[in-house]
């Protein structure tokens, strides 16, 4: 009986230990590596160099988040108008998601002008954390969940 309380025990300290990691990186804005080459920005109709930042949101029409997102980033680009945002439906684009690791959505990308790679999140970031990427204020170390 012991063994089996114990078992009990230690499924349950597993489970709440990976849900906080789980809670703790879900939205968290992160440094991003790599681009985005000119024919994917055209292929999600972006013109590359037509603004100073991009966002580039892969989601899923079911997704509730991705709505939330796109809500942010609707806001965001109210308060910054050098910044073009699209929408792009994952599993229209499997071949973009494939090629930046994209295992879950929602996946925002945020980029400069040339397609850099400025930042990536993946679930639901705060507003404050995408200007302060588009502000270039560097270390993302700091930057918090969107809750």
């Amino acid at each position: 009986m012991l063994v089996r309380l114990l078992i009990v025990l230690g499924v349950v300290v597993v489970a709440a230990t990976l849900g906080l990691w789980w809670q703790r990186r879900d939205g968290r804005v992160r440094a991003g590596d790599g681009r985005f080459e000119p024919a994917q920005l055209r292929a999600v109709g972006l013109e590359p160099g037509a603004a100073d930042a991009f966002a580039v949101l892969l989601g899923s029409p079911t997704c509730a988040p991705c709505a939330t997102v796109r809500g942010v980033l609707e806001r965001v680009s109210q308060r910054r108008s050098d910044l073009r945002w699209v929408y792009v439906d994952a599993a229209d684009h499997l071949d973009l998601a494939r090629t930046h690791h994209v295992l879950r959505v929602p996946t925002l990308f945020v980029l400069d002008r040339r397609g850099q790679i400025l930042a990536r999140t993946s679930g639901v970031p705060a507003e404050r954390d995408l200007l302060r990427v588009l502000d270039r204020e560097g270390d993302l170390e700091g930057a918090t969940s969107g809750r």
